[in-house]
């Protein structure tokens, strides 16, 4: 920029003083080209920059945010991890609404900043203006105990359950948004940017007094926008490599599995969209053994139900358990995938809420593994309860309409389904819209099991991106 300023300079003392012959001419015409050449980020990144100053200066605010966000994941991996160059919020714009096109969705995204004495609050959308709320009454100390609060509220499983923590989110978070954004812009998808300096919210729950947020929509977390994939893939002709394991030689067992890796299979025989299954159960289900499958196959969908952690401390302490040892969060990133995986599915996961260093990791998974998005799950989840939301979810993504057709959506209509009551255990038997699923005997379900709460459905989170 300064070379620039300066050539334009040169050449108008030139200009006044008379002193243009051929051979200055084409040493300032050489000099240009130079510039141009190693200049040329400048001229497209001026174009991009919005017109209006108000809003220009929002862009470089936003831009700032995003590096430092970017920069802790890189930190904490302690590895380089660049995704897309740097977006202006026009160029973000500009994906959203190539993307909303091809999957007939309205997206927008909204970071969620909280500071020492106040909560920073970004919106955009395909409409490419970004706009800033400042919430006094949301200081940090205040925002985290509310959290931690809603974490105890769900916990307990009370019917019916205390909203009030879940409504003074939606008052923070969505509120300031709603009617003259979300609701005029007919948005139905979010994805939320939340600093890590808060715990993790279950934002599928947060409540407006009448309905929770799944209701209307769908919604995933992101790490940064710039950190995400935005190529947007139909499904189609895809291929499962689904491992889990019932029994551990040293862990508590996961007696659903079994039927949740069956029903992944199952789901092949009727179905256009998935082309074949893999299945490692038990003890074949070993990190060797996956490494064969990934040598000789490229999967779309990378399924493991089994435990999880996101433990305070660095990536080494964060783990997959497999049948006999356990994939730590640092080795991730070394996977010999022929191609990344669209989707990672960790189906029966908890992380440490109230830790930086955790969330990162739970966040970060996608980063590290190096798919497109990830799905896991923020509390430790009935076994049971994980069987019905991932039978759903599957039958959402691989069966519904191209119409809304994204992840995102397809976890929305799974949690809907047990929010609505119409997916649920009744005497040995899932019962959901689409038939019934026996279950063994030993598995004792007797009478009916309602799986409309909160506890059995808002942990479920989809990272990265929602497409």
């Amino acid at each position: 920029m300064k070379l620039l300023k300066l050539f334009f300079r040169k050449i108008n003392d030139n200009f006044i003083s008379y002193r243009f012959n051929k051979l200055t001419i084409f040493l300032w015409l050489t000099i240009l080209s130079f510039l141009i050449i190693f200049n040329s980020s400048f001229f497209v990144n001026a174009q991009q920059v919005p017109k209006d100053p108000k809003q220009a200066i929002f862009n470089g605010k936003m831009l700032n945010m995003e590096r430092k966000l970017g920069e802790q994941y890189q930190t904490f991996f302690q590895r380089n991890i660049v995704v897309n160059n740097e977006q202006s919020s026009l160029e973000i714009a500009a994906v959203l609404a190539d993307i909303d096109k091809k999957t007939g969705i309205n997206s927008a995204v909204i970071w969620v900043i909280p500071e020492e004495k106040y909560l920073h609050l970004v919106y955009l959308s395909k409409q490419g203006n970004i706009f800033v709320k400042d919430l006094d009454e949301a200081p940090l100390n205040k925002i985290t105990k509310v959290v931690q609060d809603f974490y105890f509220e769900i916990d307990q499983i009370n019917n019916p359950m205390n909203l009030a923590q879940s409504q003074q989110l939606y008052k923070w978070i969505i509120e300031p948004f709603k009617k003259e954004f979300l609701d005029a812009e007919n948005i139905n998808s979010i994805l939320f940017c939340i600093a890590n300096q808060v715990p993790l919210i279950p934002l599928s729950a947060l409540h407006d007094g009448k309905n929770f947020l799944v209701e209307k929509y769908s919604v995933a977390r992101i790490p940064a926008f710039n950190l995400i994939n935005t190529e947007y893939k139909p499904l189609k002709n895809v291929r499962v490599l689904a491992m889990g394991a019932s029994n551990f030689p040293d862990s508590v067992p996961l007696p659903a599995v079994n039927l949740e890796l069956q029903n992944i299979q199952r789901l092949q025989n009727r179905s256009k969209t998935l082309s074949s299954t893999e299945i490692l159960l038990n003890e074949n289900f070993t990190q060797q053994n996956m490494q064969r499958q990934l040598q000789k196959n490229s999967f779309n969908i990378i399924h493991l139900a089994t435990h999880a952690n996101f433990n305070p401390g660095d990536t080494t302490d964060s783990y997959i358990q497999f049948w006999n040892d356990k994939l730590t969060l640092d080795q991730m990133s070394n996977i010999p995938w022929q191609t990344p995986p669209d989707l990672l599915v960790l189906s029966a996961c908890n992380t440490a809420i109230g830790d930086r260093n955790a969330q990162l990791g739970f966040t970060g998974i996608a980063l590290q593994s190096g798919v497109n998005s990830a799905l896991g799950t923020l509390w430790s989840v009935s076994d049971l309860g994980t069987f019905a939301l991932i039978s759903e979810f599957y039958e959402q993504l691989i069966n519904q309409s191209e119409k809304n057709h994204t992840k995102a959506e397809a976890l929305r209509q799974a949690q809907n389904l047990l929010l609505q009551e119409k997916v649920y255990f009744e005497d040995n038997r899932l019962i959901t819209p689409h038939g019934n699923i026996d279950l063994p005997e030993s598995l004792g379900v007797k009478g009916k099991i309602n799986l409309s709460h909160p506890f059995y459905w808002a942990g479920f989170t989809l990272i990265s991106s929602p497409w």
